[in-house]
């Protein structure tokens, strides 16, 4: 039984680390009309979503406002867009876009300087 449990925990984080970006939407379930909806048109980076209700004591606790869009790099955020009073995100999908390309393509280029 452990070394299953080892096992899907290897490939789970073989397959978080492939991803290099992820977008996380969180809402909770009373404002799903309020999801952000241009996530689907979001390119370069796997979206993931989750309700607030279901997520442990700490992630709930640094939720300030729904909903939440977290990008996140390598496992650490990198940027955070929240709601506003009116409990929608008033940030334009190219806004989102154009952050996530920074992020995707700013490793690539560093990689390619000849000193």
């Amino acid at each position: 039984m452990k070394k299953l449990i080892a096992l899907i925990v290897l490939f789970v984080g073989v397959g978080i680390n492939a991803q290099d970006l992820t977008l996380i939407h969180i809402n909770a379930k009373w404002n799903e009309r309020n999801n952000y909806k241009y996530i689907d048109e979001i390119v370069g980076a796997k979206v993931s979503f989750g309700y607030l209700e279901d997520q442990p004591d700490d992630i709930k606790n640094s939720i300030k406002s729904v909903p939440t869009l977290i990008l996140m790099k390598n496992g650490r955020p990198v940027y955070v867009w929240q709601a506003d009073i009116s409990f929608k995100i008033k940030t334009t999908m190219r806004e989102i876009q154009d952050v996530i390309n920074t992020h995707r393509f700013s490793e690539r280029r560093r990689s390619t300087i000849v000193e």
